[in-house]
């Protein structure tokens, strides 16, 4: 028996607790290795993964370069913070987990310090009377289990995610890789098979949308304040050891040691606590709301108008994704919650109606400030009313104001 744990623990239970606190041994707040093989074990369905066909990964590279010209040309702004062009990565689904998790690190290990219990290494209280030695075990999570826990609440989201992922922004989220975008031809086929989709049509589409959405999202200030709020969010977050408890018995009890149900009972980040509900969170979930619709809005936006002049099937691509959206699942659903976003088809139409409501009042010109201009980002209100964030960009600065005027 593993000398860490209380007698009385065996089979799966004993094997799993034992193997996550030997995994403690940490001083980060997140098991990263754990984090990435479970998030490829479960986006390969733990089999091996074939190679991608060279003729796929060909046709995308032609493609990029043609999607970085019509988005350049739309939204008037470089697609990569150097101006240099981008390059596209074809990938597996277990390749596009490790890949996305390596870009996403910096801000998945801000947010994993700021869920982590602020009491880390403080000795557990002693267990109330009539508390059995399992439910006292189990009780010292906050101080000892946060960071392998949190390591299989993001592997098993990234990995189930993969399984669909069409390109690289699944998720609004910034990547702290600036020339690269991630496409998963297998996904990509299907889907168009399912759809009756040209597939050439659908890989340029994919490129523009990724093209527009990696524009804003690799300028420094968009970026800093999205992960900003990220943070903000994660540290309302409060852990529940009973919630945990609980989880954990089902997952003796239920999976067997079955690596899906295993991944089901565990990657759900709600079955461990929940967001507070007070003014500053809800202010901070606002404001996040209202960036990422923003985001994902313009981007529908620009691919929408690319599209028009250069994809035949504008038409059925642009409902396939909609109805994609509409029709998203727990993945989809259990990633966003993860990381505290909201990118259902209510969420994408307010963002679109915002940037069309710009572009209808004041053209294109006046658009290219949203993203250019520091300080330019709308506000939640602004978001419902694109005339109140016209108003506010184009005020002089106060420096004008003040000055004295011209003498008579």
């Amino acid at each position: 028996m593993d000398p860490d744990l209380p007698a009385g623990m065996g089979g799966f239970f004993q094997g799993m607790l034992g193997d996550l606190l030997r995994l403690l041994k940490t001083d980060s707040p997140i098991q990263w290795d754990l984090a990435v093989q479970l998030a490829q074990r479960v986006a390969s369905g733990d089999a091996p993964e074939p190679n991608v066909d060279p003729v796929d990964r060909m046709r995308l590279e032609g493609l990029l370069g043609i999607a970085e010209l019509h988005v350049a040309d739309v939204t008037g702004m470089t697609t990569t913070p150097t101006g240099r062009p981008l390059s596209i990565v074809a990938t597996g689904r277990a390749e596009w987990a490790r890949r996305s998790l390596e870009g996403w690190r910096p801000v998945v290990e801000q947010i994993a310090a700021a869920l982590a219990p602020p009491a880390r290494g403080t000795p557990p209280p002693a267990p109330d009377e009539g508390e059995d030695e399992m439910a006292a075990f189990i009780g010292q999570w906050t101080t000892a289990v946060a960071p392998a826990m949190i390591a299989m609440q993001v592997g098993s989201v990234v990995g189930h995610l993969a399984e669909r992922a069409l390109g690289q922004y699944e998720l609004p989220l910034p990547r702290h890789t600036d020339a690269e975008l991630l496409v998963v031809p297998e996904n990509a086929r299907k889907f168009a098979d399912d759809w009756s989709l040209p597939p050439d049509d659908l890989f340029l589409w994919l490129c523009v949308h990724d093209v527009a959405t990696h524009a804003v999202l690799t300028r420094s200030h968009v970026r800093a304040r999205l992960e900003a709020l990220l943070v903000e969010q994660a540290r309302g977050f409060r852990p529940d050891p009973k919630a945990l408890e609980q989880r954990l018995g089902e997952a003796v009890s239920g999976a067997g040691g079955d690596l899906a149900d295993l991944t089901r009972l565990l990657g759900d980040p709600g079955a461990f606590g929940e967001i507070e509900d007070t003014p500053e969170i809800r202010r901070v979930r606002a404001e996040l709301s209202a960036l990422t619709s923003a985001v994902a809005g313009y981007a529908v936006w620009a691919t929408d108008t690319v599209a028009a002049r250069a994809i035949g099937a504008r038409g059925a691509i642009a409902e396939a994704m909609r109805r994609r959206r509409v029709e998203r699942g727990d993945e989809e659903r259990v990633a966003e919650s993860l990381f505290g976003l909201r990118l259902d088809q209510d969420a994408v139409d307010r963002g679109e109606a915002f940037v069309r409501g710009v572009v209808e009042r004041r053209g294109d010109a006046e658009l290219a400030k949203l993203w250019v201009v520091e300080g330019a980002l709308p506000t939640p209100a602004e978001l419902d009313a694109p005339g109140l964030w016209i108003e506010r960009v184009n005020l002089p600065p106060l420096d004008d104001l003040d000055a004295p005027g011209e003498p008579a």
